[in-house]
């Protein structure tokens, strides 16, 4: 037992379990356990000492050889837009209850996006990325237009499911694609910026938009929304070039074998004559690059994330995640109604940002050295003791200053403060699932955001509020028993087998 985490009695090696060390390249070592280090291309300037994770080929094409400029413009064009509407003017326009509009814009794109998450998934492993943004990015035009023009009821309710399904996409594929273009230790601040574009996205919708309905009405908000669709689209076809790419895997060399050196030098030759030309800015823009061979089937691929929904480690990060995403959404359009603005969200919720990272490796750190140098997953949970005590500081405070009628600034700290607790609570469980399975986190991170979105559907906002209390229950029950969790996961669902080792993740 290390740390209050007890043993497993079935596995000698756990996955996620792992030695920690402070080494740069410790991920190095474990990723490429058995190969000549030397043989392995190391990152320049002050980051020459580090071996690249992962190894870049010697194509010019690789999206991990594109240029620093090129890979931020990538990123920078990896984003999205939301929508809101004024629900009670809608209700009266199409004669319908607040509750009905509220379905139509809430629960039903919700709902197909969930569905289409699984969907997606799937195809951008086979055809590559870019089609899929490519699409996902028309269906949101064509969705906020029809919805811009609508005159009834069900084509309103079409129009977000349109929405919905091109929406999932921003949701789980842009992380996805950031380990496409970023070595491992590049990938730090991008995933620190989306995530908080994510998060702090919730919170900026809502006052925007309520300055667009009160001024043109709930229509143009999302003509508006259209236009930014429109836009995103030209940069995506433009700026985004595929960034799936198939690699071959490196193998393990005995260093003591002077055939096998001959061997791979010979290799090496051989592979410096195959080097593929340089691709053309118009043949990069190419929308198919043809299909992306993975070892699991399709159907496989499809069931991979309704089975990771069963299992301990992604139903906890779901229900944690989805507790705040809903309580985020009803606190920001609380404050829409109450004040234009508020800037306490993005200054409080960027501060967590920044203090996510070293806190980890704190943490991190110091727990590993207390347990003989064995890192664990189940480290990452301390995180969540900031989610419950800022967010339940920022929870009881917003109601109470709320419901007082007091000044402004009471309600705005508050909110600052439950940004603050979510968006470490939520970087907390995201990183448990990554590291409790490493070799498939692309299907974990999707049951995760499938099973949020279809538990919020279901359950609606009020009902989700009361299961927060056995959230945190769960979390302690993690801390205690995670490590044969993920023992049960490994032996029993078969969840962690290579998933998508030739497309780069």
């Amino acid at each position: 037992m290390g740390l209050g985490i007890l043993s497993d009695v079935y596995l000698d090696h756990v996955p996620g379990t792992s030695l920690f060390s402070d080494d740069p390249n410790a991920a190095a070592l474990s990723a490429y356990d058995g190969v000549d280090m030397r043989r392995l291309k190391h990152a320049s300037g002050r980051n020459a000492h580090i071996v690249l994770v992962p190894q870049p080929s010697d194509d010019p094409n690789d999206p991990l050889n594109w240029p620093q400029w090129k890979k931020h413009i990538v990123f920078f064009v990896l984003s999205g837009t939301l929508v809101s509407a004024d629900v009670v003017a809608m209700a009266l326009e199409f004669d319908r209850s607040v509750q009905a509009i509220s379905r139509a814009l809430g629960s039903a794109l919700v709902l197909a996006l969930a569905l289409s998450t699984v969907v997606w998934s799937v195809l951008s492993l086979k055809i590559g990325k870019r089609p899929v943004f490519l699409a996902s990015t028309i269906m949101m035009f064509a969705g906020a237009m029809i919805a811009s023009f609508t005159s009834t009821y069900n084509m309103l309710l079409g129009s977000r499911i349109l929405q919905g399904v091109g929406q999932s996409v921003l949701e789980f594929l842009v992380g996805a694609s950031i380990g496409d273009i970023y070595f491992t230790h590049e990938r730090g601040v991008p995933v620190a910026l989306w995530n908080l574009a994510l998060l702090n996205g919730i919170n900026i919708t809502p006052p925007i938009s309520g300055q667009v309905i009160t001024h043109l009405g709930w229509r143009f908000a999302f003509r508006i929304f259209a236009i930014a669709c429109a836009l995103l689209f030209v940069m995506q076809f433009f700026l985004m070039p595929e960034t799936s790419y198939r690699r071959g895997a490196l193998q393990p060399s005995d260093s003591s074998s002077r055939a096998s050196i001959e061997k791979l030098e010979l290799e090496g030759r051989e592979d410096a004559r195959s080097v593929p030309r340089k691709k053309g800015y118009v043949e990069q823009l190419a929308v198919y690059n043809g299909v992306y061979p993975t070892k699991a089937s399709v159907a496989t691929l499809l069931l991979r994330p309704f089975l990771a929904c069963l299992t301990p480690v992604c139903l906890w990060a779901s229900l944690l995640y989805g507790v705040a995403i809903t309580w985020l959404v009803l606190i920001a359009t609380s404050v829409a109604q109450l004040f234009s603005a508020a800037l306490s969200p993005f200054i409080f919720a960027f501060i967590a940002a920044l203090l996510c990272g070293p806190l980890t490796d704190y943490i991190a750190r110091r727990f590993s050295q207390a347990n003989h140098g064995i890192f664990e997953p189940e480290y990452r949970l301390v995180l969540v003791s900031f989610y419950a005590v800022f967010g339940s500081m920022g929870f009881f405070g917003w109601g109470i200053s709320a419901n007082l009628h007091e000044l402004w600034i009471g309600p705005v700290i508050f909110f600052g403060l439950i940004n603050f607790g979510i968006t470490i609570g939520c970087s907390a469980a995201i990183g448990y699932v990554v590291d409790s399975h490493r070799q498939s986190a692309d299907s974990a991170l999707g049951a995760v955001i499938f099973f949020k979105n279809i538990w919020i559907e279901a359950r609606g906002v009020l009902n989700v509020f009361g299961i927060s209390g056995g959230v945190t229950l769960f979390t302690s029950f993690l801390t205690i028993h995670g490590k044969r969790a993920r023992s049960w996961i490994h032996r029993t669902v078969n969840f962690d087998d290579d998933e998508v080792t030739v497309v780069a993740h």
